[in-house]
């Protein structure tokens, strides 16, 4: 027999019964799982044995009881059901109309490292779902749980298909009838709430930012049921926030290149609960409606730091795909629209209308897009990255070839979205391990198809090279010295000279490797974040030296000005910093000096701390970027995800940028979103310099005049740009005054690319 369930269960279930005053017994609960895991309060408990399904064979169990550490799990969540055949459940049900709730997923802890993409279609009578769900990547997650709700008239049995493409998961079922469907309902919301009462009592929401004076509603607004208005995409909207004067009844307006992408919002006000909102937008000028993308801000609840607990605040984070559905009264909904001008576009000016339909009231919001004569050029000397998992690190491990195949399209897909938002260039990795007794690397030959096919990958998006590296200098440790490195070096041991040696092998291998296929150039990272105390530090040189002994580049993560580090300085080649330090003038100097390069990890935009400073991520990849020195950005990181995707609260830290669709599609954040637009404000301004530099070597006197014009604007907007080591929340242009600059970019440059044609 299957154990009984944990306290905090039954106290949730009891609780329940009070609620309800009874428990129904038209409710029927099926728990999947072990013998020997918990039960769901009165639940029937299934096995992999129970006679129930039509075939026992294959059938297996993950189980995993999750207490807070990532996340948590009750008696139905903490086990599921695993099979790779085609199967179905049945169970004796009443005849009539019934509704039956399918939870698939994993909700418990994945202590071992597993590639496995559970692609499944549950049937139930004539409806079918599409589930599709990958395992966690390791122990951190994501944990994720899908569930769909069936209509079925049932004639005395109800059966639950199970068709696997890959594989199928199954974590419960519930089904009730008609007179039992707000009861069902309050079960399946105390069974999916992420965490039990006491635990999520403990988290408290920080002060809300003002909502501002509640505005004058017109009569129309007030007939139709909501009102729409508009503020800039890059500040954020709370669902509280009221729009200040001048901001109701928009006309959207924007200027893009060919090939330019940019973003269009608008807000929704419902002023009565809509059961139906329906968005729409036709041609606008030479962009189809289908190279307009509809997406509606998601607001979350996330952490006030990267890992504090216990007090939380709203943030607007994702962008998820709108589809008509239902909006709440007296909540905001931003719905962000990005177009991307075709290539080739003739220039103008154009006009069109998004339309809004809600329980049948319309409203519309007028467009103007002008499409510039001009073409964007992409600066080699500033490069944007970001560091970066790669799905093809899992993809030899998994467990089937569709998972494969699975895994090796969200590359393709996350590389694309990468490269369509301005960055060419990510971390690699290279651990090849330990030497053997005759000196060689076994596990070179692997972490070279693994690599090559990263590279190739990078190489088919437009990524360009150097590209940082790490390597297996911390197992080569571990061989010498017994044990691993600890938390940014603190307490290491400084390991006899053949470790050292080892490692100048391990980085000639490689390099062997890359010259013989001619790989771009590899920047490696011996020991990232190292501390600064005397015994981190002699160690650091030491590793150093051996990566410099193989004739390479280095990469360190770490801030040159700060006191400790000069040691390291003769032996590190490039160095990333957080933003933006040192200053202009050091950076620029020590460049020119010395031949090393500066780059930037800008954490403090990229989510890892908070979602909300979208203006400064656009400053700190456009016009900070270009006014800082530096030379490359590589913030941390495209996509961290703990616990389940879309809760910011249930893990040790914070989630961070870019979640995923089941089918592993990209989903952005608007943070994501403004490092895009950071990075056209740099294209604006390279291809303005490229153009004055062609225009002052005219023959025609008209053509210099505009080009010496031109760049006057470019030395003022340079002269403006405010000098802060961190562009996060002030004390730098608002969101419309960086448009603004960017125009006075691209009038002159359209202006001088007319004039030289």
């Amino acid at each position: 027999m299957r154990c009984a369930c944990a306290w905090r269960t039954l106290v949730v279930f009891l609780s329940l019964c009070l609620l309800l005053g009874r428990a129904s017994a038209e409710i029927v609960v099926f728990d999947m799982g072990s013998p020997d895991s918990a039960v769901w309060p009165g639940a029937r408990p299934v096995t992999p044995d129970d006679s129930g399904w039509h075939s026992r064979q294959g059938l297996s169990v993950h189980h995993g009881v999750g207490t807070g550490d990532l996340q948590w799990t009750n008696a139905f969540t903490e086990d599921t059901i695993l099979g790779r055949g085609a199967n179905n459940f049945r169970f004796s049900a009443a005849a009539g109309p019934w509704s039956v709730y399918v939870l698939s997923g994993v909700g418990a802890k994945w202590n071992q490292p597993v590639a496995e993409f559970w692609d499944f279609t549950v049937t139930v009578g004539l409806e079918g779902w599409h589930c599709q769900i990958m395992s966690p990547t390791d122990s951190l997650g994501p944990y994720r749980l899908e569930h769909h709700v069936f209509s079925v008239v049932s004639d005395g049995t109800i059966q639950v298909g199970l068709d696997p493409r890959s594989a199928w998961c199954l974590t419960g079922v519930i089904a009730w009838q008609t007179q039992d469907e707000a009861a069902a309902r309050t079960l399946i919301q105390t069974i999916e709430q992420w965490a039990p009462d006491a635990d999520r009592a403990k988290w408290t929401e920080a002060p809300r930012p003002p909502a501002g004076p509640e505005p004058d509603l017109s009569a129309a607004d007030r007939r139709r049921g909501f009102s729409i208005w508009h503020r800039h995409w890059a500040t954020p909207i709370y669902p509280w926030t009221n729009p200040a004067e001048g901001e109701t009844d928009p006309t959207l307006r924007a200027f893009a290149a060919p090939g330019e992408y940019e973003p269009l919002t608008f807000t929704v006000r419902p002023l009565r609960d809509l059961a139906r909102v329906e968005v729409t937008v036709g041609d606008l000028g030479p962009v189809p409606p289908e190279q307009i993308e509809i997406r509606k801000v998601r607001f979350l609840e996330a952490r006030v730091g990267i890992s504090t607990d216990g007090e939380y605040c709203i943030v607007p984070d994702v962008l998820d795909r709108w589809e008509p559905g239902p909006l709440k009264v007296g909540e905001n909904a931003t719905f962000w629209l990005t177009l991307r001008v075709p290539e080739g576009a003739r220039p103008g000016v154009y006009r069109g209308t998004i339309r809004v339909l809600a329980d049948g009231q319309a409203a519309e919001v007028p467009v103007v897009l002008r499409v510039l004569d001009v073409h964007l050029l992409d600066d080699p000397g500033h490069v944007a990255g970001i560091y970066y998992d790669d799905p093809l690190d899992r993809a030899g491990a998994a467990a089937d070839e569709w998972t494969r195949q699975y895994l090796e399209r969200q590359s393709e897909l996350q590389h694309a979205d990468m490269a369509a938002h301005g960055l060419r260039n990510i971390n690699l990795d290279c651990s090849i391990g330990v030497a053997d007794e005759r000196g060689a690397f076994p596990g070179a030959r692997a972490a070279f198809l693994r690599l090559a096919t990263q590279l190739e990958m990078a190489r088919r998006h437009g990524f360009v090279g150097p590209f940082m590296l790490t390597t297996s200098s911390y197992e080569i440790y571990r061989k010498h010295v017994g044990s691993g490195l600890g938390s940014h070096g603190r307490g290491v041991k400084m390991p006899p000279e053949e470790y050292f040696s080892e490692v100048t092998q391990m980085v000639r291998t490689i390099e062997a490797e890359r010259q013989r296929r001619g790989w771009p150039e590899f920047v490696y990272l011996p020991f990232d974040e190292p501390a600064s105390d005397p015994g981190t530090i002699a160690f650091m040189v030491r590793l150093l030296q051996a990566y410099k002994a193989a004739g390479v580049r280095t990469y360190m993560t770490a801030a040159p000005e700060k006191a400790g580090y000069e040691a390291m300085m003769p032996y590190v080649d490039v160095w990333c910093t957080q933003t933006f330090l040192p200053d202009y003038d050091t950076v620029t100097a020590d460049m020119a000096a010395r031949g090393v390069k500066y780059w930037c990890y800008p954490n403090d935009i990229s989510g890892e701390c908070d979602h909300t400073p979208v203006a400064g991520a656009r400053m700190t990849f456009g016009f900070g970027f270009w006014r800082s020195g530096f030379v490359r950005l590589l913030p941390w990181i495209y996509q961290w995800e703990l616990g389940g995707p879309f809760n910011y609260l249930d893990s040790g830290s914070m989630d961070v940028m870019i979640r995923n669709e089941p089918d592993g599609t990209p989903i952005p954040v608007a943070l994501w979103e403004a490092y895009r637009e950071g990075a056209d404000d740099m294209r604006y301004i390279y291809s303005l310099q490229q153009a004055v530099g062609r225009g002052r070597g005219s023959e025609r006197e008209a053509v210099r005049r505009e080009a010496e014009e031109a760049q006057r604007t470019l030395d003022e907007v340079w002269a403006s740009v405010p000098l802060l080591p961190q562009y996060q929340y002030r004390g730098f242009w608002s969101p419309e005054e960086m448009d603004a600059r960017r125009w006075m970019v691209a009038e002159r440059l359209e202006r001088l690319t007319k004039l030289m044609r």
